[in-house]
């Protein structure tokens, strides 16, 4: 009390008594604060100090209709001074010293490696194996010699062995996909799944590949036909991409 008795130069008298001052009848009724604690305040109706509040967090403003002596020792005119600098204020109307900053939403952190880029290569192989030259056929015609290639997309390679080039095509998209994703994402279950799909993808590869090595070796010895660069490409790509992701796997565990 002495301390706000000194800042306003009001006392009170020993009887009690409270002294009413040209500063107090100027001032406008209103919350006011108790020294220079503005999480503690008192409220001037004009004539008097009627009641005190104090600020708790998480709930707000508490209010008490008892005066405490702190108030009737007349706080200064002025308002309580702001809080130190370098100290956050606990009440949420005083105003604010501190630089307001926007708060920029953090994004997940690339992460490069050679197993994600061969995983990515490997898509882009599959794809472009896919619609190249799977049967390569030279021969002579008389005194003309002759070159044909079949693509792995041609109906001709579907009416030989029952599927096309469009499988693995479509796998390497999807193994495209999942390898651009785990630059931002190291989730186990995306490594799992893009395992998942890579072995489906080696199996049709396998499957495309035995098949047509098997019909070739039906046709007659009077034309040379070959397995083409596309159905090679399509095998070793999906063999590398199950080897990157069981590399990854492994990494993991």
């Amino acid at each position: 009390m002495a301390d706000l008795r000194e800042s306003t130069g009001v006392g009170e008298p020993a009887d009690g008594t409270k002294v009413s001052s040209s500063v107090n009848s100027a001032r406008d009724p209103g919350w006011y604060a108790l020294g220079e604690n503005p999480n503690e305040q008192s409220y001037w109706d004009g004539a008097q100090w009627a009641g005190v509040r104090h600020w708790v967090a998480g709930r707000g403003w508490v209010e008490s209709s008892s005066v405490p002596e702190t108030a009737t020792a007349e706080p200064s005119a002025a308002p309580a001074p702001p809080a130190p600098k370098g100290r956050r204020n606990a009440n949420p109307y005083a105003p604010s010293r501190w630089p307001s900053h926007r708060v920029t939403p953090s994004r997940a952190p690339t992460t490069f490696s050679v197993g994600v880029l061969l995983l990515m290569v490997s898509g882009i192989a599959l794809m472009y194996g896919s619609v190249g030259t799977w049967i390569h056929v030279n021969g002579t015609l008389g005194i003309v010699d002759f070159h044909a290639s079949v693509n792995g997309i041609d109906e001709t390679v579907t009416s030989l062995i029952g599927v096309n080039g469009w499988v693995t095509f479509i796998g390497g998209i999807v193994l495209l996909v999942f390898g651009a994703l785990a630059l931002s994402s190291e989730e186990i279950q995306l490594a799992v799944l893009t395992t998942v799909v890579a072995f489906v993808v080696v199996v049709f590869a396998i499957f495309d590949m035995f098949r047509v090595v098997q019909k070739i070796s039906q046709l007659p010895s009077s034309a040379s036909v070959s397995v083409g660069w596309g159905l090679i490409c399509v095998l070793s790509a999906a063999v590398l991409a199950v080897l990157v992701c069981l590399g990854r796997l492994l990494r993991r565990g």
